[in-house]
């Protein structure tokens, strides 16, 4: 009787997109910045395509110690306000979009590590790290991105990616952050 899966035989496509997803992760893992404590987002204006629990969830996962406060490219807080310095600024304001004259020089003098997209004039030689989603054109039109929500989607994971916050779906089970946990509870009444 022969054996259907030989040694030599090619991974199926299957196997082939987990690990894949597992090398991307491990990519994601290796650029996280050391000692964060304070994480700034400056959200897009084109569309918002991570809700802010998700997005506060995802860099809490990533950064176990970091408190997350989110801007919008007005430079106004949504939630609590930043303060004057952070540890990771991750800027997701892209091209065209309405922003303020040196917002992005301004953000950057306020952190000590800072993540983008290359959108303006002196975010390339500011930000440590910079996604140029110009410098891809090939890789996204063989993407066939029809709708604009979908490549910010993709471009905004991308970034994400580039400051160690991974939007890869794993199975992994993070360790409980919790402080207290609730023994003594009332007994449930029927009403």
């Amino acid at each position: 009787m022969q054996q259907d899966n030989a040694p030599g035989d090619k991974l199926d496509s299957e196997s082939q997109t987990l690990l894949e997803l597992m090398r991307e992760q491990e990519r994601v893992k290796g650029s996280r910045f050391a000692g964060v404590r304070t994480v700034l987002i400056v959200l897009s204006s084109r569309g918002l395509v991570y809700d802010i629990p998700a997005l506060r969830h995802e860099v809490c996962l990533a950064y176990p110690d970091a408190t997350v406060f989110f801007r919008n490219t007005l430079g106004k807080a949504i939630g609590a306000s930043a303060p004057a310095y952070v540890d990771l600024l991750v800027d997701l304001t892209g091209p065209g979009q309405r922003q303020r004259l040196f917002y992005a020089l301004k953000l950057r003098r306020g952190a000590r590590a800072a993540v983008g997209r290359n959108a303006g004039l002196f975010r390339k030689r500011s930000y440590d790290r910079v996604y140029d989603e110009k410098a891809h054109p090939a890789q996204e039109s063989t993407r066939a991105f029809h709708d604009v929500l979908e490549q910010e989607r993709h471009v905004q994971k991308r970034v994400l990616a580039l400051a160690g916050v991974g939007l890869i779906p794993t199975g992994e089970t993070h360790p409980d952050r919790g402080k207290t946990i609730a023994l003594g509870l009332p007994p449930m009444q029927r009403l």
